[in-house]
């Protein structure tokens, strides 16, 4: 679910510049240098503020491709542009596997370094004629004879780097890495079209970069950073959209000072985001971390029945997931001794608990906050009814 909620854009950008350049639709685009280099320049500029060094990097590579076709005359034969094309993939895949930090510090200084050093050395290979750009690998690997034209060089870095930039997407599962993957899918149709590509491929990265940053932005400043819901300040913005009909629930996880007190707060924090992740999926309506081990739940409709419903089984998904803690022999590192521990029951299970508060907007809670706090109201009574249990107000 994670990989389709953040597919979309890279497919849409993708099939619209398969469409374009292969002339499947005749739709006059106002493509510009000025504008290619200037969405590329925006994505750096935000990537380097929000220390999101993948996006920053692929912004850097894409700028110095754009501006030096177009502003400094480079004009680079067919094969050398393709193999240029690959190498950067190449390289913006093997970021792409890494953690985003920031690129003003010494990571930052060795990439730059890294790649300055790789730009001189193909250049000087390249002007004397040393990279076999034409090389076919099919003298020692035969059933490379089967595929068709020739199989040089530039197409094994620009194939590895697709398969590299897949992994860095089923690694993280977040999405810069998907957005990453389809920077390195639209780098191949580049690479397939040629210069009559490069414009058109060079304005939707940089559309793509630059929605990537702002995405990056708004989960920074809306979602919650250890469960992955949507955060408090979420939770108000959301309030604006509701209409007259709404519920709130308010969720508390049971005794859990105890739980962070007996294992500590590791052991919490696996807690709370495994009763996020529930909440999130069985919970019936959107989901929002309010604060500690608070959560809150918004349903739209009148249907208070039906909400009920959905909470109650809720509660039940909780109370019946078994919740592994690690065993205290289990080594601290992710070594292969912790791996062959995992699933042969080397850590205790413990289970935990939610107690439950709902509300609905009527004429005696017409605004949000009465509604909530008649959803707090329940929730004490659920927690002195005896916890592990859905209260309606």
């Amino acid at each position: 679910m994670t990989l389709l909620r953040h597919v979309w854009l890279p497919a849409i950008l993708i099939s619209l510049v398969l469409a374009q350049w292969q002339q499947w639709v005749a739709v006059p685009l106002p493509l510009s240098a000025v504008a290619a280099v200037g969405l590329a320049a925006v994505a750096l500029a935000l990537g380097i503020f929000f220390k999101a060094s993948r996006i920053a990097t692929a912004a850097s590579l894409v700028l110095l491709l754009l501006a030096g076709l177009h502003y400094f005359q480079w004009s680079p034969s067919e094969g050398e542009l393709r193999f240029w094309l690959a190498a950067g993939a190449l390289n913006l895949a093997m970021v792409s596997l890494t953690r985003d930090r920031s690129l003003l510090s010494f990571f930052g200084l060795a990439l730059a370094v890294l790649l300055a050093a790789q730009v001189a050395g193909i250049h000087y290979l390249l002007r004397e004629d040393l990279l076999m750009l034409r090389w076919s690998p099919a003298a020692s690997l035969p059933f490379l004879d089967a595929l068709p034209g020739r199989f040089g060089l530039s197409d094994l870095l620009m194939l590895s780097a697709i398969a590299a930039s897949g992994l860095a997407a089923l690694w993280h599962r977040d999405q810069v890495s998907i957005g990453l993957l389809g920077v390195s899918t639209l780098a191949l149709v580049a690479y397939l079209g040629g210069y009559g590509a490069v414009l058109l491929v060079g304005s939707a990265i940089g559309l793509l970069l630059v929605w990537l940053a702002l995405r990056t932005a708004y989960d920074l400043a809306f979602r919650d950073e250890l469960t992955g819901i949507p955060s408090r300040r979420a939770y108000s913005r959301y309030l604006l959209t509701l209409g007259r009909n709404y519920s709130i629930a308010v969720v508390d996880i049971d005794h859990f000072k105890k739980l962070n007190d007996r294992h500590g707060h590791q052991v919490g924090d696996q807690a709370l985001r495994m009763v996020a992740a529930r909440i999130a999926r069985y919970g019936g309506g959107r989901a929002f971390r309010y604060g500690g081990e608070e959560f809150v739940v918004v349903m739209r409709g009148k249907d208070r029945e039906r909400a009920e419903k959905a909470l109650e089984r809720m509660r039940q998904k909780i109370a019946a997931y078994p919740m592994r803690i690690r065993a205290a022999g289990r080594p601290q590192e992710g070594g292969g001794k912790g791996r062959q521990k995992r699933g042969q029951g080397g850590g205790r299970k413990i289970r935990t608990s939610v107690s439950v508060g709902l509300a609905s907007s009527g004429p005696k809670a017409r605004t949000p906050d009465l509604v909530l706090e008649a959803a707090d109201k329940a929730l004490y009574r659920a927690k002195r009814g005896g916890r592990n249990r859905v209260c309606v107000a």
